[in-house]
């Protein structure tokens, strides 16, 4: 073998090769892309494998007005269909947060897609301690220093209000225990509604609150978004929750109720959000935007909620 044969060749590529190396790698990607777009079969996983009694109630009370009671207005994405069903039947729903946020471009609020739309708890006002300085609002705290942190009175003086005038049969909220996953509002606005309904101040015959099975918390809560927060360098408020509060998970449900027939109604609520509170319905909505209304809805076809009565 002579010495030519053993130099390396360093001579520039020529369009020819060039071309095809970048056609090769844009295939690679587009393959890589393509094996990453989830499938019916991921959300499968996802959906709950528990049964649970079909809801009567709510298809047989005669007083046909309901409120949600919430700490930020997309809290009750989980019981959205369940709204939007009820609001088609005839039923006068209206909800109540601290925080609101405008569907993008049209002026409104996205809870007039489900119910007759959204007003405020509080007109103007704190009502909680230090939350424009807090680094992780978000991450829970003890019972006793929710206490500490949030304005209860001046909160509860304007839902004893608020539901008196309206005088509802139901309430929605999540769930007093640990609010879904540990926000301290969530929990605060759900421990108060409940706190003041077992004291006899609302008139209202029954609360619903919205929560996963065991399944479906696990398998999305813990695994499929624990895996990404671990990932992103945050914290599983939940699983600290779980921890502080003594508890295995949110409280099991009662009742579930088929939202397959509000499908496309629960979608356009989903997506009028704008993007900075969609990026955090994708955590609790596994590729929720990723499919047609009909196909993920056919696959997460109920709700379920805890039911507490007088």
């Amino acid at each position: 073998m002579s010495c030519a044969a053993n130099k390396p060749n360093t001579r520039p590529m020529n369009c020819f090769t060039q071309l095809s190396l970048v056609t090769s790698l844009a295939s690679i990607l587009s393959i890589s892309s393509c094996s990453e777009k989830p499938t019916v079969e991921d959300l499968q996983k996802f959906t709950a494998t528990e049964s649970y009694p079909e809801d009567v109630f709510l298809d047989t009370v005669s007083n046909k007005r309901a409120l949600i009671i919430v700490a930020h207005d997309d809290d009750d994405c989980a019981m959205s269909g369940t709204i939007a069903r009820l609001t088609a039947k005839g039923w006068d729903i209206r909800q109540l947060s601290f925080t609101q946020h405008l569907v993008p471009g049209k002026g409104i609020n996205a809870a007039s897609i489900i119910c007759q739309g959204n007003e405020s708890i509080l007109n103007g006002g704190q009502y909680r301690i230090g939350l424009d300085t807090m680094k992780a609002p978000y991450l829970p705290i003890s019972y006793e220093e929710i206490d500490k942190q949030f304005h209860t009175e001046k909160v509860s003086l304007a839902i004893v209000e608020k539901v008196n005038d309206f005088l509802p049969s139901v309430i929605f909220t999540l769930d007093d225990v640990k609010g879904g996953y540990g926000h301290p509002e969530h929990v605060f606005i759900s421990r108060l509604v409940l706190d003041l309904f077992q004291n006899g101040q609302l008139p209202n015959q029954r609360i619903y609150q919205s929560v996963f099975t065991p399944h479906m918390e696990k398998e999305i809560v813990y695994t499929w978004l624990g895996e990404r927060l671990k990932k992103w360098g945050y914290p599983n408020a939940s699983t600290l929750a779980n921890e502080l509060y003594g508890v295995e998970g949110m409280p099991e449900p009662d009742v579930q109720v088929n939202i397959r027939e509000q499908a496309q109604t629960k979608m356009a609520y989903l997506r009028a959000y704008p993007e900075d509170v969609r990026k955090n319905l994708r955590k609790f909505l596994p590729y929720y935007e990723e499919f047609d209304a009909e196909t993920y809805f056919s696959i997460f076809d109920r709700e379920f909620f805890r039911v507490i009565e007088k």
